[in-house]
């Protein structure tokens, strides 16, 4: 199994080109002010950006900007941003919206190239005197040549850089970018990815998008050699026309996953006071992005599951899908939700069948399609005989094999059972060539989940895709297959 690997800026538009060497610098500071900060326990600017950007070892210098205090983490607290001895490349503002126009007025003087503006109460309020603001502010920076993640966002995550704006996402990077208008979203994603093993090239939270926008984002992932394939929670666009060109020219490079916010009337007004953006109808929305090439998920775990399966599902042949596993039920439930997702159950051929009952023909086993085998008498071997007797099915394309996690007192509920379990399915797998997918369904208990969790993350490096249930394998698929039908079309 191929790992999704990233590409190179060679064949993209010429604009998508530039737009990769005007933004490179946004993500790659050489020293980052942060101001509002003090000394106070739980002031917002220390205790997320000082102290996330010391976690992470910036290599750069850091300058702690604030009003009160001497010092704070061992480094010096400076009055204004033109006190700062050296360099400053990036700042993070993190105070009241009415006090940013004369910081932007210090970054001039001081030569600053970018600005993150945390704080909120700009036009996602709706009222006059935030969006007039908002616009002094971009007048400002445009005049000085700086520019503008935000206002009203979390900022950027660069984990080759050392920068972040959260504490506890993984240091290491990976194949992955995404752009959020939603700060909230920009965790919720990147931490849900990262509990199943994905890591991210770059991240950026984007919030009003007042001067660095989707459109420019998106055309700059497009064309980042880090990254192999893009993923984006969006409520609403700018200037539409550039960006459906835009987004056409990224999905030519590279796959992209969007989550759209705001798609029904509630949605739409939650979304004007959250970001201030346009949302636009759901069908619009929907039209939108399948002409484009974009793949769409309907939340942000479905986006996960995509990512997951764009990096490492290989293409099957067609849409004839096994379902091998234990539990009637599951498989039951399990061939409804392929089949809502486009997916083909056929029956296994009698050949195939008598196969089958060679290996194991015990009581509660059904040798149809799905294959249930039962928990209590199958052994690993002829679990994984089960698998390869399958995959040699010529009715069959690929095969999600799937494991019930419920963890308690008994043998066959350990943790190590389990793990015993996911690797019999990935040494059959490795002895032939159709895709299998693997769902490891749980009951609703924390021990369980964490347990999953664990086991997906320790198997993320074998290739193979991992799901928490059947459902959403096989609605994972099915969006990748059609991606894939299109796309010859």
């Amino acid at each position: 199994m191929g790992m999704f690997t990233t590409s190179s800026t060679s064949g993209l538009p010429e604009t998508m080109a530039k737009t990769n060497r005007s933004l490179e610098h946004i993500f790659n500071p050489r020293s980052i002010a942060i101001v509002g900060v003090s000394s106070e326990p739980l002031n917002f600017a220390a205790t997320v950006y000082l102290a996330t950007s010391l976690r992470f070892q910036f290599p750069g210098p850091i300058y702690p900007v604030g009003a009160e205090g001497e010092e704070v983490s061992g480094l010096r607290i400076y009055r204004r941003i033109v006190d700062i001895p050296g360099q400053v490349d990036l700042v993070i503002i993190a105070i009241p919206a009415s006090a940013i126009p004369q910081v932007i007025e210090e970054c001039i003087a001081k030569g600053v190239r970018t600005i993150h503006i945390f704080s909120s109460g700009f036009s996602e309020s709706g009222e006059e005197e935030g969006i007039m603001l908002e616009r002094e502010i971009v007048a400002l920076a445009r005049r000085g040549g700086i520019r503008i993640v935000g206002p009203n966002c979390m900022g950027l995550y660069h984990p080759s850089a050392s920068l972040s704006f959260g504490y506890n996402f993984p240091r290491e990077s990976g194949p992955v970018a995404y752009l959020s208008q939603s700060g909230g979203n920009a965790f919720h994603l990147v931490r849900a990815a990262a509990a199943r093993g994905l890591r991210f090239s770059k991240v950026a939270s984007y919030g009003n998008a007042a001067d660095v926008d989707e459109s420019e984002l998106l055309d700059y992932f497009a064309a980042d050699s880090q990254t192999g394939i893009i993923a984006a929670y969006i409520e609403g666009v700018k200037e539409g026309r550039r960006f459906i060109r835009v987004l056409k020219e990224a999905t030519r490079a590279k796959p992209v996953i969007v989550v759209k916010g705001g798609t029904t009337e509630v949605g739409m007004r939650a979304v004007a006071s959250h970001t201030g953006a346009l949302a636009g109808s759901n069908a619009i929305w929907e039209g939108l992005l399948k002409q484009a090439g974009a793949v769409r998920a309907d939340n942000l775990e479905e986006a996960v599951d995509l990512l997951i399966t764009f990096l490492l599902m290989p293409l099957p042949q067609g849409r004839r899908v096994a379902l091998v596993g234990v539990g009637g039920g599951a498989g039951v439930h399990g061939a409804d939700q392929c089949a809502r997702s486009g997916l083909l159950i056929p029956p296994l051929s009698q050949k195939i069948v008598t196969r089958l009952r060679e290996i194991f023909g015990g009581p509660g086993i059904s040798l149809g399609n799905p294959v249930d085998t039962n928990v209590l008498d199958v052994s690993p071997q002829q679990f994984g005989d089960i698998l390869k007797t399958v995959a040699e099915s010529p009715e069959i394309d690929f095969i999600i094999a799937h494991i019930g996690v419920e963890l308690g007192p008994f043998t066959w509920h350990r943790v190590e059972v389990l793990e015993g379990k996911v690797e019999t399915i990935i040494r059959a797998a490795r002895s032939f060539t159709k895709p299998v997918a693997i769902a490891l369904h749980t009951a609703a208990s924390a021990r369980s989940i964490q347990t999953v969790a664990e086991v997906q993350q320790r198997y993320f490096s074998s290739g193979f895709p991992f799901y928490n249930s059947i459902g959403a394998a096989a609605q994972a698929i099915g969006k990748f297959l059609d991606h894939h039908q299109r796309s010859k079309a």
